[in-house]
């Protein structure tokens, strides 16, 4: 089954009807040795549109979802060792059931959400290659970090790329409030100072669930709602610098409120070189994919290169 995960739940043997814990391996999400049980939420790493690596099973589509399993150990009573399926309703372990052993299969959706979040990515590289990008999933919240390494410093690189990465794995572990976004970039702010291959970086963090959002930023990346009528910058409270790495900065936090229209969260290689309107009308333009893609080729010069690199997640609630 190659890398998988296991849910440890009890349920009854299809052939004599006891009643025992099991131990199920399965494929569907972040599969990297995690165990669950019922009631838990399972995680997504792969922020969707990043090329490579992909290292989620399935695709992160939320509602009522059954997916196969294998069970590790038989039945304790008469030894019958089947299979199993599993039940997710919005990424949260629902149910499962021992059932007849069943070659192949794949997860299939059987009732979709009532609402869920939508998201494409794209990271394209200047000349520099200091951007980065993470988004993970745990449930129904999502964590959009980017960060971007500043330029003409040693280890700006470096330092986007350990900030974006911790960040997201926070969001994916916990759902912190804007105040406990701020406290942890300062924390994160240090240890980077400390760190002698990382230099400073921009950071934008942004934590989505149930048709809301908040989040912590420092530096000149950004965080924005497009909506019909309107864009509305999140970020327009943060510090420009010092910047996360310096061991003085100041982060901003974004308050708590509905998300409505589209979240745009990108690197000031877009923000920098796209006026307001145009990056409006171009982010509210088409399906997620067509507009980050328009977006990009928006900054893009007639040369084909970027005046700067560029990292861009836009989102939005459907259903």
């Amino acid at each position: 089954m190659g890398m998988f995960d296991v849910v440890v739940a009890q349920a009854s043997c299809p052939g004599c009807g006891h009643s025992q814990e099991w131990r199920i391996q399965y494929t569907y999400g972040h599969c990297w040795q995690h165990e669950y049980r019922l009631g838990d939420a399972i995680c997504w790493s792969d922020p969707p549109g990043r090329l490579a690596p992909l290292s989620d099973h399935g695709d992160n589509v939320g509602g009522l979802v059954t997916v196969p399993g294998l069970v590790e150990v038989g039945c304790a009573r008469c030894g019958l060792d089947e299979g199993a399926t599993l039940w997710f309703r919005d990424n949260v372990v629902q149910k499962v059931e021992i059932t007849p052993s069943e070659d192949g299969g794949d997860h299939e959706l059987i009732e979709p959400p009532s609402g869920w979040m939508r998201f494409w990515s794209r990271r394209v590289a200047g000349s520099a290659n200091e951007d980065r990008l993470e988004l993970t999933c745990r449930g129904d919240r999502w964590t959009v970090v980017v960060a971007d390494g500043a330029g003409g410093t040693a280890g700006g690189a470096a330092a986007a790329r350990s900030a974006a990465s911790a960040m997201a794995a926070l969001g994916a572990e916990a759902e912190l409030d804007s105040g406990a976004w701020c406290q942890r970039i300062q924390r994160l702010d240090r240890e980077l100072e400390a760190e002698p291959r990382c230099g400073e970086t921009t950071l934008v963090v942004v934590q989505v669930s149930r048709g809301e959002l908040w989040g912590a930023s420092v530096g000149d990346s950004g965080a924005l709602l497009v909506e019909p009528d309107r864009l509305v910058d999140l970020t327009v409270r943060q510090h420009r610098k010092p910047l996360v790495g310096s061991g003085a900065c100041r982060p901003a936090g974004i308050h708590r409120q509905p998300l409505s229209g589209r979240l745009l969260v990108a690197t000031d290689g877009l923000l920098k070189y796209t006026s307001p309107a145009r990056m409006s009308a171009l982010a509210r333009t088409g399906d997620l994919r067509a507009a980050v893609e328009a977006l990009i080729q928006a900054v893009t010069l007639p040369s084909g290169n970027l005046q700067d690199d560029v990292a861009v997640v836009l989102g939005e609630r459907i259903g």
